[in-house]
């Protein structure tokens, strides 16, 4: 049996849950969901909403500043909960970015701990998984019914 590494992941615009195939790290995947069309980017397991006007605009430059917002402010937050805020009480806070705060009901999606030097015991997919990936799997990705039962 092969095992596929799946996560859960929740729309923030209108909560439709689903699971998708665990992206590679560091992946930024940007696109619709699947039930409402509104635009989301899923980064390190959390989806987060985006502007769907900005990202179905015309202008370049917008849609990656908007991205780096949504992005800096969620990284902001992470990196805030890991060593604290070293604020001294006459340092202001800046107000450009806003805090990033997940939508009601979003939970946060639990990712495998991952060795970023590839240590084989602890590697998020072995190599005989990719080997069945590759030769079982990949080949039934056009078979409607094997795509259902993997992607529902």
């Amino acid at each position: 049996v092969n095992m596929l590494s799946l996560i859960e992941v929740k729309c923030p615009h209108c909560g439709a849950q689903g699971q998708i195939m665990l992206p590679p790290l560091g992946a930024i995947i940007v696109g619709p969901c699947p039930e409402c069309h509104n635009m989301v980017v899923i980064f390190a397991g959390k989806v987060l909403p985006l502007d769907n006007d900005i990202m179905h605009g015309e202008d370049a430059d917008a849609k990656r500043s908007h991205l780096l917002k949504v992005l800096g402010a969620f990284l902001e937050d992470r990196v805030t909960r890991l060593v604290g805020e070293a604020e001294s009480p006459n340092t202001p806070k800046p107000k450009e970015e806003p805090e990033f705060q997940p939508s009601p009901g979003q939970e946060e999606a639990e990712m495998p701990a991952v060795d970023p030097f590839g240590n084989a015991s602890t590697a998020p997919i072995s190599s005989a998984e990719v080997d069945s990936f590759v030769n079982v799997d990949l080949e039934m990705l056009d078979d409607k019914e094997y795509f259902r039962m993997v992607f529902g």
